[in-house]
C-alpha cells in the first residue's frame, strides 16, 4: 500500500503500525544512504532512522509540522541534521587545542605523556590538515584559537561573520571526510 504525505502523517497521530512499516520500507533506504555514506554502519542507521522517526512524531503530534516539501524530503533533512550532529560530536576531538597547536614531533619526545592512540590521531590530523587548502588552515587555526568569527572575518578579508562560520564550516567538513575516507582512522574511531 501507498500512502500520501497527509495520510502517513495521520497513521503516525493515531498509532498505526502498518504507517511505520511503510517508512520503514520507503524511507530506510534513504537513511542508509545518508549514515553508510559518511562512515556509519548498520546500527548508527537504524539509531538515525529511530530519532528521526521520534522527531517527525513529536513534530506531528504537536502540531508544529508545516511541510514545505514532501514528507520523505524533511524526513531526509532531519536524519541528514541528526548524523551530522552526531559526526560532530564525534570528531570534535579534532579541534582541541592540544592536537593543534602541539606539534607531533613535541609530542613523540615526551615519554610521559606518551599515547600511542592518541598520536596516531595527530598524525592523520596533522597529514590531512597540511593537505586542505591554505585558506581552511589559516582558518581553522584562527578557531581553535578561539579568535572571535567577526576578527576571523577581518583578517581573511571575509564580507562578514556570517561568511566566515559558513567557511569554517566548510573547512572543517573538507578535513572531518578526508580523515573518516582515510582507512587508518577506522583503528580508533568507535561509534555508538
Amino acid at each position: 500500500m501507498i500512502y500520501s504525505d497527509e495520510n502517513l502523517l495521520k497513521g503516525l497521530r493515531e498509532h498505526k503500525t502498518d504507517c511505520i512499516k511503510f517508512m520503514y520500507k520507503d524511507y530506510f533506504p534513504l537513511v542508509k544512504s545518508i549514515v553508510t555514506k559518511n562512515s556509519g554502519n548498520y546500527q548508527d542507521v537504524e539509531d538515525v532512522f529511530q530519532d528521526g522517526l521520534i522527531v517527525l512524531y513529536q513534530k506531528t503530534d504537536s502540531g508544529s509540522l508545516c511541510l514545505n516539501c514532501t514528507l520523505k524530503t524533511f524526513f531526509y533533512s532531519v536524519c541528514w541534521n541528526i548524523w551530522m550532529q552526531r559526526l560532530d560530536r564525534k570528531w570534535r576531538l579534532l579541534y582541541q587545542d592540544e592536537i593543534l597547536n602541539e606539534p607531533a614531533a613535541e609530542y613523540e619526545n615526551n615519554d610521559k605523556d606518551y599515547d600511542e592512540e592518541k598520536l596516531e590521531k595527530l598524525r592523520l590530523y596533522h597529514l590531512h590538515f597540511l593537505k586542505l587548502p591554505e585558506e581552511c588552515q589559516k582558518l581553522l587555526n584562527y578557531f581553535v584559537n578561539k579568535t572571535p568569527l567577526k576578527v576571523i572575518a577581518r583578517i581573511m578579508g571575509f564580507k562578514d561573520e556570517k561568511y566566515a562560520k559558513t567557511r569554517k564550516y566548510m573547512c572543517k567538513n573538507m578535513l572531518r571526510k578526508r580523515i573518516m575516507n582515510d582507512p587508518r582512522s577506522k583503528s580508533f574511531v568507535f561509534y555508538e
